[in-house]
């Protein structure tokens, strides 16, 4: 794990966020420095700014947030869109017992940036990353491949996250939350230090020629050592460590006057892994929450621009799928699947699966207010296949799974064999037929047959759909037109031995 310094280079101008974890190519555990100017003026004006919230400061803030999701020059290698929503529904997870809850820009909820430069980046690249696309009053988000080898960091209006450090389980957004509220970490002053801990610490800790006051068990200078909170005991642990069964560090440390103590691996904030990691504590809550209501330079007050929750997706929800279904057989690699809209939602994920007990996900694809995709490829021929959609909104981030319909559709190659056209003749007319008339499919056929009649339009969308039955000799199947808008139309007529497909044209 490693993390960068609220001070980075001259390049930023400012004032940065500590960076948290390591991903497997990282080569620093840690560069943070010092506390943020911000936390300063919070501890010299504590009782104030507290007299100032008053005492039943206990509404819900919400957060609004952008997700900016960065590939290479080729548009290739972007985070995956149902992972970054599943990571801010941990971070709101995690902020419950703050009561601050981080939602989508409804509009403007995900954009995506195309940059190798930015994707894989050191601290030159973050900077042009971020003063070229942060977007003003809300908390930008932004994943990339390597954020300059940390697991993330946090700058301005901005957590820059690692992919292979984001998703459901993984505490890394919200620990760079909490640097980006204020927060430093619970051994602050230790960074960068190697130190034999079973010899007592130092009472000062840090560069010449004063350093940090060094943190004692007994409370003492709590609110002047260390992260400046009470309630965070000391912690002199600046690597990733795993925790013991009562959630502490199994490294047993000392402090000034030789009192041993281990470290609190409960705190987000701390190094211990995400497994210990699960709470902040009261006052780093009351600094928080200070800090998203302040106006006062490093305060996030601008981002306080309503203070009530949209609407949300019924808990109960059910996606109902359109098509296929029934097991319908078609096309491997040009499979459309149609499903309704539900009632509040605007984000859908679409899962394909080898198996009905979901298992392998062959397919996954999380769209925004659409309600139909193409899966053109990763598909396997001559399979019975399984799907499922789940819904989301920018606000409703984190829906149960729930039982979810499950589509059943099968695979077949038609361009590869198509039995259907050597034994059926067809013919569609009137073409073009005019909006409200009925078109005729003329068949001659050598055999009866089931199969299935379906008209698409341009975009994929299922308009019709028939079972039909087609006997041997001459038959005619009736294509009506009414409610079609004027437009180009695709009539199929497909069953286990292939596909008979007509363009047909509608006119008004």
């Amino acid at each position: 794990m490693k993390l960068n310094s609220y001070w980075l280079p001259i390049l930023f101008f400012g004032t940065i966020g500590t960076a948290f974890g390591q991903q497997p190519n990282a080569t620093n555990w840690c560069g943070t420095k010092g506390i943020t100017p911000w936390l300063e003026y919070y501890r010299a004006n504590r009782a104030i700014l507290a007299a100032e919230r008053g005492a039943g400061d206990t509404a819900w803030l919400y957060v609004p947030v952008t997700i900016q999701i960065v590939g290479n020059n080729s548009g290739t290698g972007h985070y995956p869109m149902e992972q970054a929503i599943l990571s801010v529904c941990q971070m709101n997870e995690d902020f419950v017992q703050a009561r601050i809850r981080y939602y989508l820009v409804p509009g403007d909820p995900v954009r995506y940036l195309n940059s190798t430069y930015w994707n894989d980046h050191e601290w030159e690249g973050g900077a042009d990353m971020i003063e070229s696309n942060r977007i003003p009053n809300r908390l930008n988000t932004f994943i990339v491949a390597d954020p300059a080898g940390n697991c993330g960091y946090s700058w301005l209006d901005a957590i820059v996250m690692s992919k292979n450090c984001s998703g459901p389980g993984n505490r890394t957004w919200s620990h760079e939350a909490g640097h980006h509220f204020s927060l430093p970490h619970p051994f602050v002053g230790w960074e960068g230090f190697t130190w034999n801990y079973a010899q007592p610490a130092p009472t000062t800790i840090g560069d010449a020629p004063w350093g940090r006051p060094v943190e004692r068990v007994d409370g003492s200078n709590c609110y002047d050592a260390g992260d400046y909170f009470c309630d965070t005991r000391p912690d002199y642990l600046n690597y990733r460590w795993s925790c013991d069964g009562a959630g502490e560090s199994f490294v047993l440390q000392h402090d000034p006057n030789n009192v041993s103590f281990r470290s609190d691996g409960t705190l987000i904030m701390g190094y211990s892994s995400d497994a210990c990691g699960a709470v902040f504590t009261p006052e780093q809550i009351d600094a928080m929450r200070s800090n998203l209501q302040s106006n006062a330079p490093g305060g996030y007050a601008e981002y306080l621009q309503v203070n009530e929750p949209g609407v949300e997706i019924d808990d109960a929800a059910f996606v109902n799928l359109a098509s296929p279904i029934d097991s319908q057989t078609i096309q491997f690699n040009n499979i459309a699947l149609h499903w309704d809209p539900v009632p509040n939602a605007t984000f859908y994920t679409v899962e394909i699966f080898l198996f009905n007990n979901l298992t392998p996900r062959l397919y996954y694809e999380t769209v925004y207010n659409a309600t139909s995709v193409t899966v053109t490829k990763g598909i396997p021929n001559n399979r019975v296949m399984y799907w499922r959609v789940r819904a989301y909104n920018e606000w409703d981030l984190c829906q149960p799974a729930g039982i979810q319909q499950l589509g059943i559709f099968k695979t077949k190659n038609f361009s590869a064999t198509n039995d259907l056209e050597s034994s059926v003749t067809s013919e569609l007319t009137p073409n073009p037929v005019r909006s409200g008339a009925v078109a005729k499919l003329l068949l001659s056929s050598d055999h009866s047959m089931e199969a299935l009649l379906t008209i698409t339009d341009a975009s994929g969308r299922e308009c019709q759909r028939q079972a039909v039955t087609v006997s041997y000799g001459e038959n005619i199947l009736d294509i009506p037109t009414e409610g079609l808008q004027s437009g180009l139309y695709i009539v199929s007529l497909q069953n286990e031995k292939g596909a008979i497909v007509k363009r047909l044209a509608v006119t008004n």
